[in-house]
Parts: structure tokens; C-alpha cells; sequence
């Protein structure tokens, strides 16, 4: 084995040129924007799991806000501060329209976004919403503990010096989960997750955020033995520890940096993504993934909202995840392009191109944000695995959305129309209905989502399978099945929600002897009908 003392420094080759050269474009703009003297304040994401998505599309639904990007997530805190404003204004001019559920989640996020909606001159809700913790601390003998622990009755630990703040809070979470499937009958799910949050600013335009979260289930299925390889390989996750008395574990670490100047935001990172309009779930880029680190661009100006990614993946082989510590990993790549447009009268159109590619260098072509991903692959040889998709949101009137999406991972036009398998698509759509039959705080969702067999799939490298580690990018249901989602949701108030969901899911395996289209890592071969 050839020595590091003895191994002599080998000329650059022109791949690594080309990084150094994309290194260069990147870092050369970065710096002068750094270097401008005014701009907006910084801002950090929303998380997906936040219930502020929810409620926004609630309210753009109702019509109390005129447009909601939701084809892409997340959204800065600058921008969903930017709905709350709006539906605040709508509440200052017919307050009659908000429940009072509407009026408890709307004060809940002026108080949530205060600093992002400072400028706007909305009042603080201090004194129509009153927080519980504003009460606990307060009024009791913990007042004197407020200076140092949730100082701004929001988080455990707020600090604010100059231009510096944090704010701190932890992490815990217990879930149960009731579920049932033909061969085991009634099972029972456990989740219990701990760790730390914070997130700040440094200065007017650089933000960060850190999500640390240890996470311990239970499965009933296996109690006192150790979970088959087979729900390791369906969680996604690239690594688990496993007990053997049916329970697993695994740690999550969201984290990145963020900058923000006038209509520009950059991050990098790690951070969950999603693509499209979907409740079930999205078509091109979804949240089913295990995270990656990524370099994301979004770009806002007045009825445009655009938004570039260039992921980091690893590709393992299906046979690799039994040994994974012991399996070559292939650094895979995916980059997207996603536009999105106001069309006015409730109608928003999203465009969305991506391309997965592996085993070689960063492609200048793929981090260009205005480049065409189809006609660049071309030029490399159409060896990478390109995905395009379109997706369309119509309020026809107030309190109704339909929407759809089509997802399209190959076509060739001349045989549309025909059963050939080359072309693979998906498509999605659905209607969301809020207050259906004057039911005040409820709201409707019914939805069905195809994909055709090996959609996801690809032929040339393995490694350019649609994957991160063993999960689809896409939608969790994967090629050649259908999934019917229906949802009813009814709110007491802005703490108690009562959700029931009927899904009916299918899908088409394949068998040893026949290649139904059903796996994402078995393309259509020769021998194939």
C-alpha cells in the first residue's frame, strides 16, 4: 500500500479545474454580497413541521391572503412573516371573517414572528394573548427566573446583544402510533426524541440553525427480538442501532448558514426539502429522504418565487445495507431548478426541473440556476437521470383549492399515448376544501396520486437511481403504484386538533421471475415484457 509520506502530489486533471473553477463562481459573488452596506435582516427557515404552513394555507384558501409559494418548502421566517402580515391586515378590515380559532393562531405567530414583522409596525399581542408562559412566569415565584429562562415568553433562552441573538430551547417528544397491516393485524409505534434547538443571527444579513435530535422507537411487532433487516432498509435511515428488544435507534442533526440580502437568500447545510403541492406527499422532491448537505439559492421579486438546490447523496448498493460501514459509498449529486408564478385570480403555476448524477465531479452545467438540466445532460453524454414536473394551484372561489401535479421522469412524445414503458410519469390532484357545509375550523383534503412503473428507475449507472442511501427523493409510494389520501380535520383551538385519514395504498412488486416496474433500483431490461 502505497505511503502518505512517500505518495507524491499528481497533476490537476481537468474535472478538478472545473471545481475550483465553480468554487471561484461561487465564492467571488458570495463575498461581494457580504461586503453590501445595506439590505434586509437576516432570516432562517420555517421548519416543515411547523403548524404555520398549515395555517397559511388556510387563510390563502379563505382568501384573507392573496398568495401562498407552498410548491416550495421551507419558507424563511421573513416569508412567512410576510403572510401573517397580510392576514392581519384582512383581519383589521373584516374581523367578522376569523374564527376565533383563526384569531388564536394569528396572535400565536405575530408573537412567533415578532422580530421579522417588527418593521411593519404590527402591535404586540401581549395583551389579547396572553402565552402560557407569560402566566407561569408571571404572577408566581418564578418571575424571578424570567431575565434568564424564557425572557421573551417564547424561548427557553433568548440572547440579544448588538447585533447578536440566540434563542435556545430543547427538544422532547413522545408519540404513539396506532397502525395495522393484513399479517400482523393491530401494532403499536413508540417515538421518544430529546436534543436542542437554537438559532440566530450575526450582524444584519448571516443567520444559522441547529437541530440536534436523539430518537428511540419501540415496535411492538418485535418485542423481545431484533427488528428484521427489512424495516431497517424501509425507515431510510443510513444507520440504525438496534436492540434486541424491538427497538431502534437514531440520531438527526438539521444545521446550516444562512445569508440574506434584499431578494436573495443562500444557505448550506443540512436541511429537509419539498417540492410541490401534494398533502400526501410530493412527486419530485419530498421530506421521505434522510437529509444531505446542500447548497440552496432562492431568489423572491414580485409575483416570481425561485428556488436552486445542488444536494450531496451517497449511493449504496441494496446488498451494502446489512454492512454498511463496511461498503464503498458513491458521492451522487442532484441538483433543481424550480420556478414558480403568480398567475393573480387564485391560480399559481410551479415548473421544476432536476437531474441526478454520480461517481464523477460537480457539473458546472447542473449548478447553473438558469440552465435548461434536459439539454445539459445531452452535452454530457444522456447518461444522468433528469426528472421534469409541472404543478398548478386554482382557488376557484373562497374556501375551495383544486390543485395537480405531473411528474414526468422520461417521455418520448412520438409514443405518447401507447403502453410503451419508456415513458414514466406521475401525476397527482386533489381538492382541499376549508369549512365544508359551514362547519366553522374544519377543513377537507381528498387526493390521489399514480406513478407508472420504473418511474425513479434508471438504466445506465445504478448510482443514478432517484435515491439518497435507500430512500426515494420522490413520493414514499414509489414506482408503479397508487395511493387515495382522504382527511378530515377539525380544530377546537389552536392546541387541540382532531385529524382522521383514510388511506387506501398499491402497488405492484416485483417477483424473482417477473419485473413489474415496482422497484426503483431495477430498471426494464432486455429480457423484460
Amino acid at each position: 500500500m502505497e505511503s502518505l509520506l512517500t505518495k507524491t502530489a499528481k497533476p490537476r486533471d481537468s474535472a478538478t479545474e472545473r471545481i475550483l473553477c465553480a468554487k471561484r463562481i461561487f465564492i467571488i459573488p458570495l463575498i461581494l454580497l457580504l461586503g453590501a452596506s445595506a439590505g434586509w435582516s437576516q432570516t432562517v427557515s420555517v421548519p416543515l413541521s411547523h403548524w404555520a404552513y398549515d395555517a397559511v394555507e388556510r387563510w390563502e384558501i379563505q382568501g384573507f391572503i392573496p398568495t401562498v409559494f407552498n410548491g416550495s418548502r421551507p419558507m424563511t421566517r421573513l416569508e412567512m412573516a410576510e403572510y401573517v402580515s397580510q392576514a392581519w391586515q384582512s383581519y383589521q378590515k373584516t374581523p367578522e371573517k376569523f374564527t376565533r380559532v383563526d384569531l388564536q393562531q394569528l396572535n400565536y405567530l405575530t408573537l412567533e414572528f415578532k422580530q421579522e414583522l417588527a418593521p411593519q409596525d404590527i402591535p404586540d399581542q401581549y395583551e389579547l394573548f396572553h402565552p402560557r408562559l407569560q402566566r407561569l412566569f408571571q404572577g408566581t415565584p418564578l418571575k424571578a427566573l424570567n431575565r434568564i429562562f424564557y425572557p421573551n415568553f417564547r424561548n427557553l433562552i433568548a440572547l440579544n446583544h448588538n447585533a447578536f441573538n440566540l434563542y435556545v430551547d430543547p427538544v422532547l417528544s413522545y408519540s404513539v402510533q396506532q397502525k395495522m397491516d393484513e399479517e400482523t393485524g393491530k401494532y403499536q409505534v413508540n417515538r421518544i426524541s430529546n436534543g436542542l434547538q437554537f438559532y440566530g443571527n450575526l450582524g444584519s444579513y448571516v443567520g444559522f440553525y441547529f437541530d440536534l435530535t436523539d430518537n428511540h422507537v419501540t415496535d411492538d411487532r418485535y418485542e423481545g427480538s431484533r427488528i428484521p433487516f427489512e424495516v431497517w432498509e424501509e425507515s431510510g435511515w443510513p444507520y440504525l442501532t438496534r436492540r434486541d428488544n424491538g427497538k431502534f435507534e437514531f440520531d438527526d442533526n438539521v444545521a446550516y448558514l444562512s445569508f440574506n440580502y434584499k431578494y436573495f437568500y443562500v444557505s448550506y447545510g443540512r436541511e429537509y426539502n419539498a417540492w410541490g403541492v401534494g398533502h400526501s406527499g410530493n412527486m419530485l422532491l419530498s421530506e421521505n429522504s434522510t437529509l444531505y448537505d446542500h447548497i440552496k439559492l432562492v431568489v423572491r421579486y414580485w409575483r416570481f418565487k425561485f428556488t436552486h438546490i445542488t444536494a450531496f447523496l451517497q449511493y449504496i448498493s441494496p446488498e451494502g445495507r446489512e454492512s454498511i460501514k463496511n461498503q464503498p459509498h458513491i458521492d451522487q449529486y442532484w441538483s433543481g431548478n424550480r420556478l414558480e408564478f403568480d398567475a393573480g385570480k387564485g391560480i399559481q403555476i410551479g415548473l421544476s426541473e432536476a437531474v441526478v448524477y454520480g461517481d464523477r465531479s460537480l457539473q458546472p452545467g447542473y449548478l447553473n440556476p438558469i440552465s435548461f438540466f434536459k439539454s445539459v445532460e445531452h452535452y454530457y453524454g444522456d447518461r444522468d437521470n433528469g426528472v421534469l414536473g409541472i404543478d398548478l394551484e386554482w382557488r376557484i372561489f373562497n374556501g375551495l383549492k383544486i390543485y395537480g401535479e405531473w411528474f414526468i421522469d422520461d417521455i418520448t412524445t412520438t409514443k405518447l399515448g401507447t403502453k410503451w414503458y419508456g415513458n414514466k410519469f406521475g401525476w397527482q390532484f386533489g381538492t382541499f376544501l376549508v369549512n365544508p357545509l359551514w362547519v366553522k375550523n374544519s377543513d377537507i383534503v381528498a387526493e390521489y396520486t399514480r406513478i407508472k412503473p420504473y418511474v425513479y428507475s434508471h438504466n445506465v449507472e445504478d448510482y443514478n437511481k432517484y435515491k439518497h442511501y435507500d430512500t426515494i427523493l420522490g413520493h414514499y409510494i414509489g414506482p408503479n403504484s397508487d395511493l387515495l389520501f382522504l382527511r378530515y380535520r377539525k380544530r377546537f383551538s389552536k392546541f387541540l386538533m382532531v385529524s382522521l385519514e383514510y388511506q387506501k395504498y398499491r402497488y405492484g412488486s416485483n417477483t424473482e421471475d417477473f419485473n413489474a416496474g415496482g422497484d426503483p433500483d431495477r430498471g426494464r431490461g432486455d429480457d423484460d415484457s
